[in-house]
Parts: C-alpha cells; structure tokens; sequence
C-alpha cells in the first residue's frame, strides 16, 4: 500500500504459531468462476487484504489454502471459505523461518493435490513518523524480514510447487518505495526491495512460463492500517495529514478482486507491475 502516511499488507505482525493446520475439506457440487479449478494459496490470509483475497478466491471458484502467523485467524477464514462451499485449509506460518515456510507450502501442496497461484499479502507496517535519525536498528530489522525476507522465502519454496506453464506468483508490495516515499523509513525500503525481488522473478521464472506481479495499492482500510495511523499520531505526525488519509481509504474488497483476476488464466498476457488506487 501506499504510504501519506502509509499502511502495510496484512498477516506478519502476530506471534508465529507454526505447525497448526486444518485438513482440507470438499464442499458439494461444483463452482465455477475464473479460478474454477485452480488451487490458491494466500498468505497473510487471516485478516484485512489477506481474508478479502480467500473470500474473494473462495467465491470465484477456487481451492484455497490459508497461511498466517496467526493460526487461528486462518483457520476461521478457511472455515469461512468452507461455508461459502469451497475447499480450504490452513497452516500457521511465520514467513521469517524458512523451514516453516517450506513446510507449510508442501502441507498445503499436498492437500490441494498442486498449487496453481500463491498470492503473498503478508507483511507488518513500523516506525511510521520516526525520522531516520530515530530508528532502532532492531526495528528496521524486524521489517526488513517480515516484509522482504519473508516474500523471497515464499517465493522460493512456492517455485518449487507451482504449476509450469500457467503458474502465478503475485507479491503485494505498495506504492510507498515504488512511485513514492513511505512514513516509515524501513517500510519503504522494504517494499521498493520487494518490488525489485518481483521483477528479478519475473525473469527468472518467466521462460518457465510461471507468471510473477509485483501488486502495488494505495492506502487500504485494514487493521494494520489503522494501528499504523495510530502510530504516527503516537510518533508526531500531523493530526489533518492523518485525517486525509483516513478519509481517502480504500477498500480491501477492492484489492483482492484484481488479486483474483492477477492469479486467474485470463491474465495471462499480463507482466510486470501494477498499480492501484
């Protein structure tokens, strides 16, 4: 997401609890819709873009796999999607440890019976308002591995599953480090970091046809957003600054509508980068 100041994708900031998953269950009948067929994994899946994304998979047909930090918060939103008569399941994962991560994506591979698109929403938003001159190097740290770290342990582990010839990739990244400056001097960082780790990809993996978008929103109405205004009225920022951005939030609906389109075979001609409001 963009950052005036800024929020972050969802799904990172929680205390990891690995190795909690639920089984996949199979709904009746069958669905159809733009990913009929196709087997989604969204991780940061548990709250904000993340859940709108499983929503939106689950209802355009998709078998959905959730992963998140917190375990629990997946597994309501695979149940969710279950109820709305999709397949689901789930996995707590921090995207910091590699061996989770690894773990995780055969668990769900597995399940599923393939993997066609991982949609990667996780991220944590910190430090927004503090000048250069005031940030913890522990803080930059922290961001840095969640935020780009985490993407290219996803990424690595989810080449190794998914599908070659119509496989997707989609890292959400932000306007903030791409098209303009961020609040939160390690969440610009990251985030242009994570721009450049998904054009790299996208070369990489492209002859192998496996498609690879770097998704870059503007400010989004989610949790981590709102804790994140919170911190930058805490750090000094300017209170009207603050209530513009408020008031210009977009939806999370919105951005999991062109996730969905992004990991769908209508896409298919598309590359690269793209940006939303």
């Amino acid at each position: 997401m963009s950052d005036a100041p800024a929020g972050a994708p969802v799904g990172g900031d929680r205390p990891p609890a690995a190795g909690v998953g639920v089984g996949v269950e199979h709904s009746g009948g069958d669905r159809a819709g733009l990913l009929a067929g196709r087997r989604v994994v969204v991780v940061g899946g548990a709250s904000g873009i993340g859940l709108a994304t499983v929503a939106a998979a689950a209802d355009a047909g998709a078998a959905v796999a959730v992963l998140d930090a917190d375990a629990a918060g997946a597994a309501r939103a695979a149940a969710q999607a279950r109820a709305a008569g999709a397949t689901a399941c789930s996995r707590g994962v921090d995207v910091t440890v590699e061996d989770e991560v690894a773990g995780a994506l055969d668990a769900v591979a597995a399940e599923l019976g393939g993997v066609d698109a991982v949609l990667h929403v996780a991220g944590v938003m910190r430090g927004q308002g503090l000048d250069v001159r005031d940030v913890p190097v522990e803080l930059w740290a922290r961001v840095i591995a969640v935020n780009l770290t985490g993407p290219f342990l996803v990424a690595k582990h989810a080449a190794r599953h998914l599908s070659a010839r119509d496989g997707v990739l989609v890292l959400v990244g932000s306007k903030a480090g791409v098209q303009t400056g961020s609040g939160s001097v390690p969440y610009g960082a990251s985030k242009g970091g994570l721009h450049g780790l998904a054009l790299t990809l996208a070369r990489q993996l492209g002859p192998q046809e496996i498609r690879v978008h770097a998704l870059c929103p503007g400010d989004i109405d989610t949790p981590l957003m709102r804790r994140s205004l919170d911190e930058a009225r805490a750090n000094g920022t300017d209170g009207g600054r603050i209530a513009a951005v408020e008031a210009a939030l977009g939806r999370p609906e919105d951005v999991a509508s062109v996730l969905v389109l992004l990991a769908s075979p209508v896409s298919a001609g598309l590359a690269g980068t793209v940006c939303t409001g």
